[in-house]
Formats: structure tokens, sequence, C-alpha cells
């Protein structure tokens, strides 16, 4: 049985990955909404890189993807020294509710020696790269896009399940639309099978036609 502990230490070894990428793909300083779309995007499109979703659940908020037991984690990065806040505010969500505001990078004398670590480890490596190279596909957005691009993706936006209720793809790889569309190109490729990471960076793309032609 699997405890809370260990799921918060996944979580964690997960948000430092996350932290690595975006410093590594210049989308660092992170935004606290960007950094939880990215961890979204990282668990709807994991299989991709044959790979499962840490976390296959979430609640569908108006306002986009926000994981309360990852930012609890990340607070907890923070109190540990291995990442930094700045830029600290308060903002109203779309419910009226006061939130706190930030960007994160890491702390780099900390966080080295976990990061070390993990690339000791075959499937953490794996999962490093496939992080690292979503981190690169996201960089074809713009800030705005980057924003927005959730609210595209095809399984958080699927009409038939309602703001506020739970986005569900973890129970039936048929309801992860999002790593379906990517496993699409396959059959578009010109020149055959298209790699995990083609596939990631193809998906981006069709995130931001979607979000052009919405304007």
């Amino acid at each position: 049985m699997v405890t809370e502990a260990v799921n918060s230490l996944r979580r964690r070894v997960r948000l430092v990955m996350l932290l690595s990428a975006a410093e590594r793909t210049g989308l660092a300083p992170i935004g606290i909404l960007r950094l939880h779309s990215f961890a979204y995007l990282s668990n709807v499109l994991s299989p991709v890189w044959n790979l499962p979703p840490l976390d296959g659940k979430i609640l569908k908020r108006r306002g986009g993807p926000f994981y309360p037991e990852l930012q609890n984690d990340l607070d907890r990065l923070v109190g540990m020294g291995v990442a930094v806040i700045s830029g600290v505010g308060h903002v109203r969500d779309e419910a009226g509710r006061w939130r706190l505001e930030g960007s994160y990078n890491l702390n780099h004398e900390f966080a080295e020696p976990i990061l070390s670590t993990l690339g000791l480890f075959k499937e953490e490596s794996r999962l490093c790269a496939f992080i690292l190279e979503l981190g690169h596909a996201l960089t074809a957005l713009s800030d705005d896009e980057l924003d927005g691009a959730v609210s595209e993706d095809a399984t958080y936006s699927d009409p038939l399940t309602s703001n506020d209720n739970v986005v569900d793809f973890e129970a039936k790889r048929s309801r992860n639309f999002s790593a379906n569309a990517a496993e699409y190109f396959d059959q578009v490729m010109p020149v055959g099978i298209a790699s995990p990471g083609e596939k990631l960076h193809l998906y981006v793309r069709h995130l931001r036609r979607r979000i052009d032609d919405q304007r």
C-alpha cells in the first residue's frame, strides 16, 4: 500500500524535475498556475513516453489545472530551501477567493544533489528526459498561448466534463484524448512513425493552432 508520505515524496521529486526543465528551457521563473499546467500536461501526455501519469485525475476548474496537494508540496520545497519563490503577491481566483501568486526557481545548492541522484536511476532519468522534452515543446508557445494551452487540451476541454467535475484519464486510456491525439500523428507523418519527442512537439503545435482559431 502506497502511503501519503510516499505520494508526497513522488510529487516533490516531480516538482524538482518540472522546475529544472523550466529553467533549462527558459520557462523559469515559472508562475504558480503555469507550473500547475506544466504538471497537468506531464501527466496527461506521459503515455506518449510510455510512462504512467503521476496523477490521472484532476478537478476541472474554469481557471485551469490546480493540484492542491502539489501546491502543498511546492510550499514544503520552499520551506526546505530546495525551491525559491519571488514576486510574491495575492490575486483573486475565478471564484473570488484570494490565493498566493509568485514565481518559482530552484535553489541549486540543494536541488543539484537531488537531480544528480535521480540521474542514477533509469526510470527517473526517463521521466526527466520526458519532462525536459515537453518543456522544449512548450517554448513554441508565447506567454499568452502558454497560459491558455490547457483550455484547448483535448482531455481538459472535453465538453462532457463540466467545470467542478473530475477529469479522469487514469482508469481508461480511451479517456486520455490528449495522448491519443499525439499518437495519431504516427498516421500523418510522411516518413513513417513519429518519435515520442516529435509527438509532443506536434501536439503542442496543434494546441497553438486551436488557440489561434479562437482569436
